[in-house]
């Protein structure tokens, strides 16, 4: 890692990753050895890639907390100023059936329990008129097969969540009320005027849909719906009218639940995963493009200085290749979010001018990073206080917890707000790192040797120790500063 003044506000970083050259010969490298004789950098991707990042930071410059930011294997946390990045680097071949995302596995993400529940349970509740209508019918309320649905956790033992029960109880006195309406009406004409109100109930947005969690009544009732009112249409014709349809409301059915079922992708997830491949020839060195703020640049070469190829998406590769995936943060979007949110002082709130960001732990087990926010902003003073309500300087501290596994983040807590009287930014954010250090020292757990990170200062160097001798013995991991 190394760190250049750009000029007064910005200083440039530059950080190289390079990977741990082997005790002995692995096969790879024995044939990369073989088609390079004499060559003492041929070596097979797994133990031969470098990889280069560049990035500039601004005031109040992040500090740099390797024992945090490199506790988690083959993942470095990058403080960008404007985001916090977590960057894994893992290198795969065509054939390894072991391939395991290291960030944002959606696979990971917490699903409802799948349990079967039979028809009869589903169709409890439906009226008397609506039964008769859909037995002639494929209606999946109708099924004899059992279908298989998502439901959540609290419901398992009930299978059917109250919420549900009483809003089909609710539908079926509709359909009662209108059979008692019509008098003696055929049971078509009751299912489809049945249906009319219920059309006209849904299209209310009377049963609201995020009532009813995890249960989609609303596609449930709408697919008992079409069915009712798809056979009393055709029964006089005697056709089907699942033969207009191309797949059966079970179908649907099932489709829907299957798809609601996965959790929803939040929008502010920054996410991208890239492929490079060592080409047999000099590869190109590709074109330098802008640092988005949000994900870093970055370029990947072997130990010769040879320029890794990016594969294309789909693309299929032989033998080795290296994976870069980036899971970004945006600093400003959670800020705007908690406060909006979270905060008791929410409508005090009129902007934030600078902001500081300190990493407070970070459990590899649970793939979980705590950070701690700290905010100069304006705000209004509280309405208890006298005198002329004009906006004033204050400091304040939100603590995020952010899952890399999901990528989503959840407010830890909000501080309140602290006026800033006659201090400069500089001691504002000296004290605030001070407390973040007291903070973590009365957090802190001892952990085993293979947890710690090895940092070297150039003197150390200078004194002839090899980094084979310092570094730490079983995972190699060390900082030079």
């Amino acid at each position: 890692m190394n760190m250049m003044m750009s000029d007064e506000n910005h200083r440039d970083i530059y950080i190289s990753t390079v990977a741990m050259p082997p005790f002995m010969y692995c096969p790879s490298c024995q044939d990369m050895a073989i088609a390079h004789p004499g060559d003492p950098n041929a070596k097979c991707l797994q133990h031969g890639f470098m990889l280069h990042m560049k990035y500039q930071v601004v005031y109040p410059f992040p500090t740099f907390q390797p024992a945090f930011q490199l506790k988690k294997d083959q993942v470095v946390l990058l403080n960008t100023s404007y985001s916090l990045v977590a960057c894994a680097v893992s290198v795969h071949t065509s054939d390894d059936s072991n391939f395991c995302q290291i960030l944002y596995d959606r696979s990971r993400q917490t699903r409802a329990p799948v349990v079967e529940v039979n028809h009869t349970s589903l169709i409890s509740h439906c009226p008397e008129g609506l039964e008769k209508g859909l037995e002639k019918d494929n209606c999946s309320c109708q099924s004899e097969t059992p279908l298989t649905l998502a439901v959540p956790p609290q419901d398992i033992d009930t299978h059917i969540s109250p919420a549900v029960a009483m809003a089909k109880e609710f539908v079926a006195d509709i359909f009662r009320r209108a059979k008692e309406a019509r008098g003696s009406a055929p049971v078509e004409e009751s299912a489809a005027a049945g249906g009319t109100e219920l059309k006209c109930l849904l299209d209310s947005g009377a049963l609201r849909q995020d009532t009813l969690g995890s249960w989609d009544l609303r596609k449930t009732l709408e697919s008992c719906l079409h069915g009712s009112v798809a056979h009393s249409s055709t029964s006089s014709t005697g056709t089907s009218s699942v033969s207009d349809i191309g797949s059966s409301p079970k179908e649907s059915f099932i489709a829907n639940f299957e798809l609601e079922s996965l959790p929803a992708e939040p929008g502010y997830v920054n996410y991208t995963k890239l492929r490079y491949v060592l080409e047999p020839n000099d590869s190109e060195a590709e074109d330098e493009y802008e640092d988005d703020k949000i994900s870093l640049p970055f370029v990947v070469t072997d130990l010769l200085g040879r320029n890794l190829k990016l594969l294309k998406e789909k693309a299929v590769c032989e033998g080795q290749y290296l994976t870069v995936e980036q899971l970004a943060l945006d600093f400003e979007y959670v800020i705007n979010e908690v406060i909006r949110n979270d905060a008791s002082w929410s409508k005090q709130f009129c902007s934030f001018s600078d902001y500081d960001i300190v990493i407070l732990e970070v459990c590899p087990e649970t793939n979980q990073v705590i950070i701690n926010i700290g905010l100069l902003l304006l705000a209004f003073p509280s309405p208890d206080e006298e005198g002329q309500l004009r906006p004033k300087t204050y400091h304040t501290s939100l603590k995020v917890a952010w899952d890399l596994n999901t990528g989503i983040f959840v407010t830890v807590s909000v501080g309140d707000l602290t006026e800033v009287k006659g201090q400069t930014s500089g001691s504002v954010w000296s004290s605030y790192r001070k407390s973040c250090v007291d903070m973590v020292m009365k957090w802190l757990v001892p952990e085993s040797s293979g947890r710690y990170v090895n940092r070297m200062t150039n003197e150390a160097l200078h004194k002839g120790c090899s980094l084979k001798f310092l570094a730490d013995n079983e995972h190699y991991t060390w900082i030079v500063l």
